[in-house]
């Protein structure tokens, strides 16, 4: 991975600009701990998620925006956390009365509140963030869930595309087969009869967490 030596806040800014251009929300946070407690009050706050398949033995509230059953029980995702961020975050979310889960997403995939991720990097010039998605419970976090939350270190913020062409390399060449992805904003297509509508491949909302080192 490219080699940077402290934070530009140029770049920092830029950053912020471009991706709430794109409707991401981005929040300024100084600790790991304030970002899950975040993670959580969101949760907290937001609507109950739309059961949008059947999922078998899943309490059912009323119907949701699209008329569509609730999920009764909030349901927090955080695959990418280390043991110790994810002890942390199951803590938290169980005083809440929230179910924590960091593996089997595919037992969800009808549809669950909050994603946590980690990116590896950001890019100031299209306010993107790259993640490594390998693994498909990563993949499934940031896609099947109402709001993806991500985290990404100011640090880790470089200008534009050509200046991380080496990590892609580098990427492309750790297996014979990766998963990369570029997120730029929630969800949003404009397929049908070019009406744009959120939230029809992935998440309504994407939050981008920036952390100092």
């Amino acid at each position: 991975m490219p080699q940077k030596d402290s934070v530009n806040q140029q770049t920092v800014e830029t950053f912020i600009a471009k991706a709430t251009a794109v409707n991401a929300v981005v929040q300024e946070l100084p600790t790991i701990a304030a970002a899950l407690q975040y993670v959580v009050d969101v949760c907290a706050s937001k609507t109950p998620a739309e059961l949008l398949a059947d999922e078998h033995g899943t309490e059912q509230g009323p119907p949701g925006p699209n008329n569509q059953p609730t999920r009764v029980k909030r349901v927090v995702a955080a695959p990418d956390l280390s043991d110790g961020e994810f002890a942390v975050l199951s803590k938290i979310c169980e005083e809440k009365g929230f179910s924590c889960i960091r593996e089997g997403l595919r037992n969800y995939v009808a549809g669950f509140d909050v994603g946590v991720s980690k990116a590896l990097l950001g890019v100031a010039a299209s306010g993107t963030c790259m993640m490594n998605t390998d693994r498909e419970d990563v993949r499934l976090s940031g896609m099947v869930s109402e709001i993806h939350v991500i985290f990404l270190r100011k640090s880790d913020i470089y200008p534009d595309l050509p200046s991380i062409a080496q990590f892609l390399r580098e990427r492309m060449n750790e297996a014979p087969s990766t998963y990369t992805t570029l997120i730029s904003g929630p969800s949003r297509t404009a397929d049908i009869e070019r009406v744009a509508a959120v939230g029809v491949h992935g998440p309504l909302e994407l939050h981008i967490i920036l952390l100092e080192d």
